[in-house]
């Protein structure tokens, strides 16, 4: 056995022997299903280190990743009970209501007895937790048979997670640089709403890493051809399990990176540009009833639950209301409404993060997309534009699939981490590269939007009546903007006129 090998199986050892102590019924069989759990997890972590290059860099990342969603998910189980509200999902120690739902659905049918494989207790096959709730019983059945240990659901979604640092790191450098692919795994591995729909027993990290494995499937294809195709194969066939919808959105957008990168301007490339239209009206057809009809209820339940929503909604024309509402789920966590929000300490701490972490990407999010036209590098610029409008249309159709849910609306944008690590890391290396100060013109009119609402919102919770109205503050917002924009574009054109 390699020594370096110890530095990962050691640790695990320890962290399952402190998880077998803090979960239900510590004993043998505890002991023994983290024990195992972790050992695997340690293997595999060790030998997608090694596959990725090793060093001492990757190693951190990739042991960050992993133990970054482990320990916050720990931490909320133990935590919510304590601190969380007084709903069953907290007070069992889950982050979220469906995670609780399915979970102990899964532990119910692994002490039944009965067959796990198209259990309809699992809900196999359905879009949401069919694959998860399949892997969920399979662990109860043979490693916590004796009792509910819901940490141990834990391990496989931070491992999987985990594993995606590796590949993405390899692909983004093949497609890019090094320095961009270090500081697009830093966001993947550090972005807030990231971490926090990742350390839980849902579906996200499931998703979000093995499209990072997909990722590297389809840029690797060149270094390493049959790799890629078994990665290929197996990261969309395990996003499928686990929601196939997602997988579908996820591999129609990879399979268009494919279509760039080795048929886009060859002879037979017409044929690309057939199966390119078939496979785009096929997922429309696919998916437009569903989406048309669940969108449209959470819209629906949006506008009930938010009196201020609707308040707004009611001086706007009918024609308005859908757009409206989108804008407002892409604005979500809305970052002032969490400061000025007075809930408890646990939960404001964690909206006030998850919305700065969006506030913050954001603007990096806006300068892409107003700057990627102006790629010199032809095939640098098709991939930057590949990479933008999907992400522009991912997260335009969950903020239209959750309305403006503070949760759902963010989870669904959250899949698609990838993508948005990759732009904002391209933003900042471009933005520092060229010394544009467009980057910092965009921040400022973020700080602008922060500052009236931020108010505008502690007011609205203190309960006074002496506020801006809302369209008043919209319109101080917009002409503060373009000045910042419009000044910005003329001081441009007269330091270029004054160097000449």
């Amino acid at each position: 056995m390699r020594r370096d090998i110890l530095a990962w199986i050691i640790p695990a050892l320890f962290i399952a022997l402190a998880l077998a102590l803090l979960s239900p019924g510590a004993s043998g069989i505890s002991l023994a299903g983290f024990g195992l759990l972790l050992l695997l997890s340690a293997v595999s972590l060790y030998s997608a280190w090694r596959w990725g290059g090793g060093g001492r860099g990757l190693a951190v990342m990739i042991a960050l990743a992993f133990l970054l969603r482990l320990g916050l998910g720990v931490f909320f189980t133990l935590a919510l009970p304590a601190w969380g509200y007084p709903e069953p999902a907290q007070q069992a120690g889950y982050l979220f209501p469906d995670a609780w739902r399915r979970d102990v659905e899964a532990f119910q049918v692994a002490q039944s007895g009965t067959s796990l494989f198209f259990n309809a207790e699992l809900q196999f096959g359905s879009d949401q937790y069919g694959g998860l709730g399949l892997l969920s019983a399979t662990i109860y059945r043979f490693l916590s048979p004796d009792a509910h240990r819901q940490m141990l659901l834990l391990i496989p979604g931070a491992l999987i997670f985990a594993l995606g640092v590796p590949f993405l790191r390899r692909a983004l450098t093949l497609g890019w640089n090094a320095k961009l692919a270090g500081l697009a795994v830093w966001i993947y591995i550090l972005y807030p709403e990231g971490l926090f729909f990742t350390a839980s027993q849902m579906r996200e990290p499931y998703l979000i890493g093995l499209s990072a494995v997909a990722f590297w499937a389809v840029l690797g294809w060149r270094e390493e051809r049959r790799g890629a195709i078994l990665a290929g194969l197996l990261s969309v066939g395990g996003m499928a399990l686990i929601s196939y919808r997602a997988a579908l959105f996820i591999a129609g957008s990879l399979a268009l990176l494919f279509w760039i990168e080795y048929i886009l301007g060859k002879r037979w490339g017409s044929l690309g540009w057939i199966g390119l239209a078939a496979g785009a009206l096929a997922v429309v057809a696919f998916t437009w009833y569903w989406f048309r009809e669940v969108a449209g209820w959470d819209m629906l339940v949006t506008m009930r639950q938010s009196g201020m929503l609707a308040s707004v909604l009611k001086n706007l024309p009918d024609v308005l209301h859908v757009p409206f509402i989108v804008a407002y789920g892409l604005l979500q966590p809305v970052l002032p409404a969490t400061i000025a929000d007075p809930s408890i300490p646990l939960w404001h701490n964690v909206a006030v993060l998850r919305a700065l972490g969006w506030y913050v990407l954001l603007p990096l999010l806006v300068y892409a997309a107003l700057t990627v036209w102006r790629c010199a590098d032809l095939a640098e610029r098709k991939r930057m534009i590949w990479a933008l409008l999907l992400t522009v249309v991912w997260v335009v159709v969950a903020s239209a699939r959750a309305g403006g849910d503070m949760t759902d609306n963010p989870r669904y944008r959250t899949i698609f981490l990838v993508w948005l690590a990759l732009l904002a890391a391209w933003a900042v290396q471009r933005a520092i590269s060229a010394r544009d100060p467009w980057l910092l013109r965009w921040l400022l009119v973020e700080a602008v939007f922060l500052g009236f609402f931020t108010q505008w919102y502690l007011v609205r919770y203190a309960g006074s009546s002496d506020k801006l109205p809302f369209f008043t503050m919209v319109g101080w917002i917009v002409a503060l903007s373009a000045l910042i924009l419009a000044g910005g574009w003329v001081w441009d054109r007269y330091r270029r006129k004054k160097l000449r």
